[in-house]
Formats: C-alpha cells, structure tokens, sequence
C-alpha cells in the first residue's frame, strides 16, 4: 500500500512539474508584447541609469541609452529572447513592490542599488558545465542582458565617447604600452 501511494506522488510531482515547463515554454514561445515594452521608457531609463549614473559625466539618461535597448530589444532578439526581457522587467517592478511598496522609478538610490544586487544575484549561472547548458539552453537571464546593452548603448552614444571615455578622432600613431596619467579617462572596445 505504501508503494502505491510513493508512486501516485512520484506521478502527481512529475505531472506538476511536467505543466510548469510546457506553461513556461508557452510563454516563452508566445508572441512578444512590444507595446508593453515600448511603454517601459521610463523604467528602462531608472534601470540603466543606476548602472551607469551621471557623475562629472553624463549618466546613461543624458546618453539615450533608454532608447537603444528599446531598439536592439524589439529589432534584434528573437521572440523568446524578447519575452523573458519583458518578463524581466515586469519581476524588477513587482519585486520593487513586494519589497519597497513603490515602483522602481520611485525608489531611492540604497533601494535601487539593493533591486539590483538582487537581480544580479538571481541570474548568477550555474558552475562549469552545467551552466554552459544552461545558458544553451535557456539563453542569458534578463539582467545581463540589460547591463551589456547598458554599456554598449553608453559607449557607442555621443556624449558617452566623447565625454564619458577619452576620444582621440584620428590618433597619431600606435603606442601599444604607454603608462596612464592622473585622472586619465580610459577608452576601450568591445
């Protein structure tokens, strides 16, 4: 009798957990809601702009960056790739709620910075080889995501190359090893 009962469990775990994978690949595989994402501007802006704050620099708002993930978002992943950014978005909101009571737009900086540390905490891979098929598998959490887009938008905007990192338009010659001065921005590719 024992036996029967361990086997009913054993089917009604793998049933549930059989139905949790086919609704999350349904809603995956679904058709991407880029009007919802288009509306989260704003919420784009907050995010990006506590990765890449305005110091004596411009900020990642003053920069745009805001638009470009909008655009290389909705123009440049595939349908599954869009949805969990979306669902990644619509977590940072109700995580900010479930935590702060308020929206992430109207958190404080120490509240912004603690969303993120939870975020960047939740889409750690798995080590070695496992996490290479996860990754395969299920492609790049949202977080990464939004924090390459961050830096690239940054870098690649008018203001962020020519006043967030030093910018030579045509360099005199190669100097492959040349020691830095004080203060001295840094300019780097990808």
């Amino acid at each position: 009798m024992k036996r029967r009962r361990a086997l009913w469990g054993m089917a009604l775990l793998g049933g549930s957990l059989a139905s949790i994978g086919i609704f999350k690949w349904i809603s995956w595989h679904k058709t991407p809601d880029l009007s919802f994402l288009l509306s989260q501007k704003q919420l784009l802006a907050a995010l990006s702009e506590t990765i890449i704050p305005a110091t004596d620099t411009p900020g990642a708002i003053e920069a745009g960056v805001a638009d470009f993930i909008l655009k290389m978002v909705a123009e440049n992943m595939d349908s599954v790739a869009q949805n969990r950014f979306i669902e990644g978005l619509k977590s940072v909101e109700s995580f900010s709620k479930d935590t702060f009571a308020k929206s992430y737009i109207e958190c404080n900086e120490e509240q912004k910075n603690a969303v993120m540390r939870h975020f960047e905490e939740e889409s750690k891979p798995l080590e070695g080889i496992a996490g290479k098929v996860q990754r395969k598998v299920f492609g790049n959490p949202f977080f990464p995501i939004l924090k390459e887009y961050t830096c690239i938008g940054y870098c690649t905007s008018m203001l962020g190359v020519t006043q967030g990192l030093a910018y030579t338009l045509v360099p005199g010659r190669f100097a492959g090893c040349i020691p830095m001065t004080e203060n001295q921005k840094s300019w780097a590719t990808k």
